[in-house]
């Protein structure tokens, strides 16, 4: 039932046009917005340790943008099953797709690391078919009801999905044959983290890209996947970062942290994480009710 399902709001969305889909997403924004108070919430308060000098307007604007960018994603996620592989290929263009390539050639498996920003969904199916074994890791993905369905889906267009709680173990091997292993550095993946400095302030971040590439000598590229139009799309990689250079997992795990701050100050607008990063809000973010009520109408 979850497939037969899934397999319907798939086709359903791929028969709208793209013109019309896009629209229907940017104007279902403004009820996103109202009707998740608790996301609306969760990303002003990020931002507020983010661009701490930004009124509270600029930040509830950047807000409202993050949000349309998510119904965006959404729209092109429904899409992607019904893509062709020409029609999947012509809708990017790539940077650093060479760092890629170089890293595969060392023959000790890649971490790919990124961040919720534009469509990481479609990035990772387009890599599959390129012709690289990738494993991403991905909790419940729409409903714990339909999880099963999404990720036999991903199957079907090359591209092996994780669960968390598999472990470390089925991901190791992956690199051990010289696979791809994806992981979101903005998430909650991982329980175990190690305190970097992000933004100016300290948090848990995800040692899992660390400990992989120390103990298996896996090369980690930290990328993004940005929307430069609607349809179409720009994968960045970066260029790789070698566990040998680094005195240890928790300097190679700042290394990747530093990159991906950089990713998502300059995305803001696209970066789809609605859930407090850090342990405590910052008292920019918090302000009278009525004033906030007033600023958010």
């Amino acid at each position: 039932m979850p497939r037969l399902v899934y397999g319907w709001l798939t086709a359903l969305v791929s028969s709208v046009p793209l013109w019309l889909g896009y629209l229907i997403a940017d104007m279902l924004t403004e009820a996103h917005y109202r009707l998740f108070p608790a996301r609306r919430h969760a990303a002003l308060v990020n931002l507020a340790v983010i661009l701490p000098r930004a009124t509270r307007r600029e930040r509830l604007a950047i807000v409202r943008d993050m949000m349309r960018s998510y119904n965006r994603m959404m729209f092109e996620f429904f899409r992607l099953p019904h893509l062709t592989r020409d029609e999947l290929l012509h809708t990017i263009e790539v940077v650093g797709r060479e760092h890629l390539e170089q890293a595969v050639a060392r023959g000790r498996g890649v971490v790919i690391t990124s961040t919720h920003i534009g469509n990481w969904e479609l990035a990772a199916v387009v890599i599959a078919h390129w012709g690289y074994r990738l494993h991403a890791v991905a909790g419940v993905q729409l409903s714990r009801w339909l999880t099963p369905a999404v990720r036999e889906t991903k199957a079907e267009l090359a591209l092996d999905t994780v669960a968390p709680e598999d472990g470390f173990r089925k991901l190791l091997r992956a690199l051990e044959h010289n696979d791809l292993v994806a992981l979101m550095v903005d998430g909650d993946i991982f329980a175990q983290g190690t305190r970097v400095d992000l933004f100016g302030r300290e948090l848990e971040f995800p040692a899992g890209p660390g400990v992989l590439a120390q103990r298996t000598g896996a090369l980690i590229i930290c990328g993004y996947c940005e929307r430069i139009a609607p349809g179409r799309f720009r994968i960045v990689m970066e260029p790789a970062l070698d566990p040998a250079t680094f005195a240890d997992t928790t300097a190679l795990v700042k290394a990747v942290a530093s990159t991906s701050e950089r990713h998502i100050r300059e995305h803001l607008d696209q970066w789809c994480i609605f859930r407090p990063l850090w342990e405590t809000a910052p008292d920019a973010a918090v302000e009278p009710a009525r004033a906030a009520r007033s600023v958010e109408a």
